[in-house]
C-alpha cells in the first residue's frame, strides 16, 4: 500500500472556520484514499481551543497556544509568538508531509511559515475571502506564487468563485449527513411541539459576547424559544443552562441543525454557511472583523429573503417572529465544496483520473442511503473498494504486465474493461434496504466473499452476492448467514457464480441455517472434501431426502 502524508495548518482566531474547513477537506480526502487502498496519514496543527474536534473526527492533532491564550496566560506576546515560529518549523519538519495545506493566511498569522513552507514539497492554500485591503496587501498577495494550488471557498455560495480554483463553501457536513429534524430535535433535547433557537455569538471570543450571549438567552426563552446555545470554544462568561435551555458543550454540532426553527448567530463564515446550507433562517447579527466582513454576507442573506438584520439586541425577539424563507437559505448555498477541495489536493499527489473514480464512486446518493448510513464507515468504504473495480492507474499498471493480463484473462477469464459505475454498490445497498437486511450483516456477506474468492471482479461479486441474498431470505438469520458462509473454505479457483448457484440449489433443501452449517462440516470433513463437492454431496443429499443433510447419516 503506497503511504502519503498530509499536514493540515489551521490557525484561528475567535472562531472555528479555519479548522473546520480543513477538517472537512480531510475527511473527504481520507475517504478518497479508502476507496483507492491508499494509506493516508493526516496531520493537523492548529492553534483553536476546539482543537478536541479534530479528535472527534479522528485526527490527530498538534496544538500550540493561541494569541489570545497566550494574553489571558499574561504571557509576553512577542516571546510567544517566537516559541511558536519555531515550534510550528520543528513540527513540520519532523511529520515530513507530502503536502502542507494551510488555509487563509499564506504566510500564518505571524509570519510564522516563511520558513517553514519550504519544508513541505507540496503546498496548498485554501484562500478564503478577505477583506480587500487584505487582499491587496503585498504581504497577502505576494505570498501566494509560494502555493502551487490556491482553492477559493467562494464566498458567494450559488455560483462558483470567478477566481482560479474556485469551488462552493467547505463546510463539515453534507446534506446527506445532516441528522432529519425528529433525530436532531431528541439529540438536542427539544420538547414535542416546542419552537426551538440556534444562537451562536462566533467562536464566544468577542468581548461583547459575555454580556451578550446571557441576555439573548433570556430574552428568547421568556418568549416562548427553547434556546440552543452555541456559545464557542473561547466563551467564558456566565452559562444558561435548566428548562428551556440547551447548553450545547461540544462545538461545530452542525448535523444537529435541522432540529431547530430558526436562529440568532453571528455573520462568521462557517456560521452563516452552515446555516444557510441547513435551511436555517437567520437573524444575524455581524460582527467587526479585521479580515471578514460580515455586514456584505449577511446583506446577501437578507436581499434574498433567507435572514433578517439586527442593528440592537432589543431588535432580535421581533425579527425572530419572522426570520425568513428555509427555502431561500437553501437556495443561497446549494452545495458543499469540501468534497471538491479534497479531490484537487488529493490530485497533487495520486493520479487524477484515480481520484476522479473515487469522487465518482462516493456519490450523494450513496452517502444518503439509508444501509449507507447504518454501517461503519470504514465498513462502506471498503464495501465501495470491493465493488467498484481497479482505478485507471490500476488498469494500466496490469496492462504492462504481459504475464498477469493472460494469467488473470485465462484463469479467471477477466479481460480488464473500463472500470463499473457506481451502479452495482448502489443497487445492492437498495437490495439490503428491499429485504431488511442490517446494513453492517450485508457488508460481512459481501466482503467475506471477497476474502474467500480474491481473484472474483466486482461484477462477479456483485451478482453471486445477489444470487446468495435471494437465497437467505426465506431463513430471516442473517446472523446464520453470515456464520455460514464463514464456513466455507477460500477458493482460488472455483468460480465464484458455480458457488452461489451451488449453494442456493443446496440451501433451497434446508429449514434452518444452523442445521445447515452443521451439514456442511459434517460432510467438508475438515479439508477432506473440496467445496465443489461437498455443496453438490450436500444438494444430492437434500434433492433425495427432502429434509437437511445433517439428519443423515454420511453421505458415502
Amino acid at each position: 500500500m503506497r503511504r502519503l502524508r498530509v499536514v493540515c495548518y489551521a490557525i484561528n482566531g475567535r472562531g472555528l472556520g479555519h479548522l473546520t474547513r480543513q477538517l472537512a477537506i480531510a475527511r473527504w480526502m481520507r475517504r478518497y484514499a479508502e476507496v483507492l487502498d491508499v494509506g493516508l496519514e493526516l496531520w493537523v496543527l492548529t492553534s483553536s481551543e476546539a482543537d478536541t474536534l479534530a479528535r472527534r473526527e479522528g485526527f490527530p492533532a498538534l496544538k500550540l497556544p493561541s494569541k489570545a491564550m497566550l494574553r489571558d496566560a499574561g504571557v509576553d506576546l512577542s516571546r510567544g509568538l517566537t516559541i511558536a515560529r519555531a515550534w510550528v518549523m520543528q513540527s513540520v519538519a519532523l511529520l515530513q508531509p507530502d503536502l502542507l495545506i494551510v488555509d487563509t493566511f499564506p504566510g500564518g498569522t505571524y509570519g510564522e511559515l516563511l520558513a517553514t513552507l519550504e519544508l513541505a514539497p507540496k503546498r496548498a492554500l485554501v484562500a478564503r475571502p478577505v477583506r480587500a485591503n487584505m487582499a491587496e496587501d503585498p504581504g497577502y498577495s505576494g505570498l501566494l506564487p509560494l502555493y502551487q494550488t490556491v482553492l477559493v471557498p467562494d464566498d458567494a455560495g450559488a455560483t462558483v468563485s470567478s477566481e482560479p480554483g474556485g469551488l462552493g463553501p467547505i463546510l463539515l457536513r453534507e446534506r446527506e449527513e445532516l441528522l432529519p429534524r425528529d433525530a436532531a430535535r431528541r439529540a438536542l433535547g427539544v420538547p414535542e411541539g416546542q419552537r426551538a433557537v440556534w444562537l451562536s455569538l462566533g467562536g464566544g471570543g468577542d468581548p461583547a459576547a459575555m454580556s451578550t450571549l446571557p441576555r439573548l438567552v433570556d430574552a428568547l426563552r421568556g418568549r416562548g424559544w427553547h434556546v440552543v446555545v452555541a456559545a464557542g470554544p473561547l466563551y467564558d462568561g456566565v452559562e444558561r443552562r435548566g428548562e428551556g435551555v440547551t447548553w450545547l458543550d461540544r462545538y461545530a454540532s452542525m448535523e444537529l441543525l435541522c432540529g431547530v426553527d430558526a436562529a440568532v448567530s453571528a455573520g462568521g463564515y462557517n456560521a452563516f454557511h452552515e446555516l444557510m446550507f441547513a435551511g436555517v433562517p437567520t437573524v444575524f447579527l455581524p460582527q467587526p472583523r479585521v479580515a471578514d466582513d460580515q455586514e456584505a454576507r449577511v446583506a446577501r442573506a437578507v436581499a434574498v429573503g433567507a435572514a433578517r438584520l439586527a442593528r440592537t439586541l432589543e431588535d432580535v425577539p421581533a425579527l425572530l417572529e419572522s426570520p425568513g424563507d428555509a427555502a431561500a437559505a437553501r437556495a443561497l448555498v446549494p452545495r458543499n465544496g469540501a468534497r471538491d477541495a479534497a479531490a484537487r489536493l488529493l490530485s497533487t499527489l495520486l493520479p487524477a483520473d484515480d481520484v476522479a473514480r473515487a469522487a465518482e464512486l462516493l456519490s450523494p446518493a450513496l452517502l444518503g442511503s439509508r444501509s449507507a448510513q447504518g454501517m461503519a464507515p470504514r465498513q462502506l468504504l471498503e464495501l465501495a473498494r470491493a465493488l467498484s473495480g481497479d482505478s485507471p492507474s490500476q488498469h494500466a499498471a496490469r496492462r504492462a504486465g504481459a504475464l498477469d493480463w493472460i494469467d488473470r484473462g485465462l484463469l479467471h477469464g477477466e479481460i480488464p474493461k473500463d472500470p463499473p459505475p457506481a451502479a452495482p454498490l448502489l443497487s445492492l445497498l437498495g437490495r439490503f434496504d428491499t429485504i431488511g437486511l442490517p446494513p453492517e450483516r450485508g457488508a460481512e456477506l459481501v466482503l467475506g466473499l471477497r476474502r474467500r474468492w480474491p481473484a472474483a471482479t466486482p461484477m462477479e461479486l456483485y451478482s453471486a452476492a445477489d444470487t446468495l441474498l435471494t437465497a437467505f431470505v426465506p431463513f430471516e438469520d442473517w446472523g446464520g448467514a453470515v456464520a455460514l458462509l464463514r464456513a466455507m473454505p477460500s477458493q482460488r479457483t472455483w468460480a465464484l457464480a458455480s458457488f452461489a448457484d451451488a449453494l442456493s440449489r443446496w440451501l433451497t433443501h434446508e429449514r434452518d441455517l444452523f442445521d445447515a452449517q452443521r451439514s456442511f462440516v459434517k460432510v467438508e470433513g475438515g479439508g477432506k472434501r473440496g467445496l465443489a463437492e461437498s455443496l453438490a454431496l450436500l444438494a444430492d443429499g437434500g434433492a433425495a431426502t427432502g429434509h437437511s443433510a445433517a439428519d443423515d447419516e454420511p453421505l458415502l
